[in-house]
């Protein structure tokens, strides 16, 4: 005899027989010993669950000639035995996803009307995935469905009994047939195994208990294949490398990445999944399982009466909960949801796995509300732990955003060396204005300049930095010799190359309008123009980089050299422009001599001319 599949060779043949759907058989057993079965059924459930299976039974029943008291059939008569082998006259089986236009419910229709095969026979049609029907095979349907001939049953199975008709759902009796638990799905697999004298292990056949997800045909039909795969050996090993599935302890790596906010570890085990060949689809499905078992935990005292799973993986569980923040729980719920409609999407899977691992180990690399959430919750507790005395974890340092970076990180300054002697130290704020600040500020402090032009106040100074103190450093370092203006401007191509490269791009643009103008002993004087009262404004108030130009100049001329400000002097820099721009109000505009904006004398000042009277067009 040619082999048949395990789902096909142990396929219950009695209502006792069928597996997990005890209030569906003995209400149908009930129903044959009273006779009282009804001409339609509707059987609603999951794939693999025993509906057709069932309706095969009461096609039995009602052709079976010596039922049992127990209104079982005797699967030892002819008509049994020919529904067995699926070559009975009497039971008609049909696909709907095929089966799903007019003419062919005509034809169920016409068909209905002939007779059995056998003198007080009944036939009976079995219309598999009915929901399939088109709305008008569903109509013309509905009169045979309502009032069919005594010899004609009808047993209609959906998995989505939603899609189907009312009209046609309140002319059947229905049933639901739930998922199959784990512990009965264990048990029956345990016993199918021993008959197979396959070698199976418990925490094998758990696996696969859980993985089929309540479906009796999906389980039989991964242990067959992982007994294939081991030589008649079913272990967890074996159900690991036949499913593709990753190991156990992946998920736990995993969280203990998220919280402790680990990326190179999280990147590490999407790398170690691939290499081993596991199914990531699989694998962030599951890691949705895992963190929902972790979210029950937290609402849920009684979870065992919640979730279908082994003692074992719910203590796994709870172990989590306790090292996990409830705000990273739900946020890996939906990054994970977000990644797995994306892989369905057929995008690439190392990719969406990585970038959905890296979100959930580094929350700031993400600007949505729940990854906010999870920052302020951790800070919260390290505020919380501190007040309480204790020391706060340690957590590794994430960089952050480039944006919040640049407007709230504070830049420390340098501390100068000394302040020359009758300039006033300007106060240094704690943490650095955004730059928008800094712009709108700027023009309050323009009326301030004309002030350095004075005799009486000399120029803005910055001495430079202070040296580094250590094993190399001697005395303090003295002024170069012989000094001048000569030697500065030899250096200054070179001092403006040093200043954009340690200073940076902002200030080195401030301080390429500089000019070397004078020297004063150990003191260089640079002169901004006066039509850039901005620039100067900054680079005096800039004490730290005044130090950063002090340490350069002094290593280029090998001498100390300090460094001062002032506007520019000449005939393009001194007039208005060194004042600050005023613009006059509105109302002064509107008040002024009309005749100066009267165009006609504008154009006869400019170009000399004389106004001609106009012609009349006779000449």
């Amino acid at each position: 005899m040619a082999y048949q599949a395990l789902y096909r060779k142990y396929r219950p043949q009695r209502f006792g027989d069928v597996i997990g759907q005890d209030h569906v058989t003995l209400t149908l057993a009930r129903e044959v010993q009273q006779g009282r079965l009804v001409h339609a059924y509707l059987f609603a459930g999951p794939r693999g669950t025993g509906k057709t299976t069932t309706a095969r039974i009461i096609a039995k029943v009602l052709n079976c000639p010596d039922l049992g008291p127990d209104g079982e059939p005797c699967n030892l008569c002819a008509s049994c035995l020919a529904i067995t082998e699926g070559s009975s006259l009497d039971v008609i089986e049909l696909d709907a996803a095929s089966h799903n236009k007019v003419e062919d419910v005509r034809e169920i229709r016409a068909n209905v009307g002939t007779v059995a095969s056998t003198g007080g026979a009944h036939r009976v049609y079995i219309l598999d995935e009915a929901h399939m029907l088109s709305r008008a095979a569903a109509n013309a349907l509905l009169k045979t469905l309502e009032e069919p001939p005594e010899h004609a049953f009808f047993v209609l199975a959906t998995t989505e009994p939603y899609k189907l008709p009312d009209t046609i759902r309140s002319r059947a009796q229905r049933f639901d047939f739930r998922p199959i638990g784990a512990e009965t799905l264990i048990a029956y697999l345990g016993d199918i195994a021993g008959r197979e004298r396959y070698q199976a292990a418990p925490d094998g056949l758990a696996l696969i208990a859980r993985h089929a997800r309540g479906s009796l045909r999906d389980a039989l039909g991964l242990l067959e294949q992982v007994a294939a795969l081991g030589g008649g050996k079913v272990d967890g090993r074996g159900v690991t490398r036949a499913l593709g599935l990753a190991p156990s302890d992946a998920f736990s790596r995993l969280a203990r990445a998220i919280a402790e906010h680990d990326a190179p570890g999280a990147l590490a085990l999407a790398a170690s999944l691939a290499a081993e060949g596991a199914d990531l689809r699989r694998f962030v499905a599951d890691s949705i399982e895992f963190f929902r078992g972790i979210f029950l935990t937290r609402y849920a005292p009684k979870l065992e009466e919640i979730v279908d799973e082994p003692a074992d993986v719910i203590s796994g569980w709870r172990a989590e909960a306790k090292a996990l923040e409830p705000g990273d729980v739900l946020r890996a719920l939906e990054v994970l949801g977000e990644a797995l409609a994306a892989l369905r999407d057929g995008r690439e899977e190392r990719l969406v796995v990585e970038l959905a691992l890296l979100r959930l180990a580094r929350p700031e690399t993400s600007i949505d509300p729940a990854s906010l959430g999870s920052r302020l919750e951790r800070l919260e507790d390290r505020v919380r732990r501190m007040g309480e005395g204790s020391a706060p974890p340690p957590v590794v340092p994430a960089p952050e955003p480039r944006r919040a970076a640049r407007v709230t990180a504070p830049e420390p300054a340098a501390a100068p060396a000394a302040a020359p002697t009758g300039v006033p130290a300007a106060p240094e704020p704690s943490v650095k204005a955004p730059r928008r600040t800094a712009r709108k500020a700027a023009p309050e402090a323009a009326p301030s300049l004309p002030a350095l032009d004075t005799p009486d106040t000399p120029p803005a100074e910055t001495p430079p930095a202070a040296e580094p103190s250590g094993a190399g450093a001697g005395a303090a370092l003295a002024p170069p010799p012989g000094l001048d203006l000569a030697a500065v401007e030899t250096i200054w191509p070179a001092l403006v190359e040093r200043v954009r490269r340690d200073a940076g791009p902002r200030r080195h643009a401030l301080f390429r309008a500089c000019r070397p103008a004078a020297v004063e002993g150990s003191r260089m004087i640079l002169e901004v123009p006066a039509t850039l009262p901005f620039h100067l404004a900054q680079l005096a108030e800039d004490r730290e980089f005044g130090g950063i130009v002090g340490r350069i100049a002094s290593s280029l001329l090998c001498g100390a050299v300090t460094v001062a400000y002032r506007p520019g002097d000449g005939e393009e820099d001194s007039g208005p422009a060194a004042t600050p721009m005023v613009i006059p109000d509105k109302d002064l505009l509107a008040e002024g001599d009309p005749v100066s904006s009267d165009p006609t004398a504008v154009a006869l000042e400019m170009f000399g001319g004389e106004v001609v009277p106009p012609t009349s067009p006779g000449r």
